[in-house]
């Protein structure tokens, strides 16, 4: 079973292309200042990665975006969907991580699962989320993190992901008793989603979901 908090069917943030995006649950980093904290605490819930399948493929999704959390801690149940997804569409998979790919090469040596995880990501943003140097660098949360190519699957695509004068861009999802944001948040606008969210518990019968990703 997948525990995870939220999911999105069409997006095109968080990776190049129309993508879904998985946010699982649970973490075992806890990076100061991180806008995901709900996703390491909050409340989840569960499906089997054969479920989850069937959910990517009726997405129509060109690719799949997995972000939490720390996909890591799930990575056999996970590498499982992919491979279920895969037996149909030949999705491309992009996850961030807060572990560095240094860490994850060495535990793929004792952990299989670990190992055949890595073998289905083409895109892997890698390592903790550092506050003091999140300098509004697109697709990813601070400076440290690296934007790694594991295939040549994205090799047009991924110079993007460099280019700081791009900008950071946020999608705001307004869902039936909810709204969302998904994308990685400048301060500016994370300080905006702050806003909304104050607003939106004025309401008790909705809720609100960040639905980000800024590593760690």
């Amino acid at each position: 079973m997948i525990a995870y908090c939220e999911k999105a069917d069409r997006t095109q943030l968080l990776g190049p292309g129309k993508r879904a995006v998985l946010w699982v649950h649970g973490c075992c980093f806890d990076c100061p200042g991180c806008i995901a904290v709900n996703f390491r605490t909050g409340p989840y819930q569960t499906e089997s990665a054969e479920a989850l399948a069937r959910w990517y493929l009726n997405t129509g999704a060109e690719g799949l975006t997995i972000s939490g959390g720390e996909p890591m801690l799930q990575a056999d149940a996970l590498s499982r969907m992919i491979g279920r997804i895969r037996e149909t569409q030949d999705a491309g998979v992009i996850v961030y991580t807060g572990f560095t790919y240094e860490v994850l090469q060495k535990a793929a040596r004792e952990k299989p699962e670990i190992a055949a995880f890595l073998s289905c990501i083409d895109l892997l943003i890698d390592g903790p989320y550092l506050q003091e140097e999140d300098h509004n660098e697109p697709f990813r949360g601070s400076a440290n993190q690296r934007i790694l190519q594991l295939t040549d699957r994205y090799q047009r695509e991924a110079p993007e992901y460099y280019e700081a004068k791009t900008g950071r861009r946020i999608e705001l999802q307004i869902l039936r008793g909810k709204t969302r944001m998904i994308g990685v948040p400048s301060r500016e606008q994370a300080a905006l989603w702050e806003q909304i969210k104050r607003l939106g518990q004025q309401d008790t019968t909705g809720s609100d979901e960040t639905a980000g990703k800024n590593g760690g």
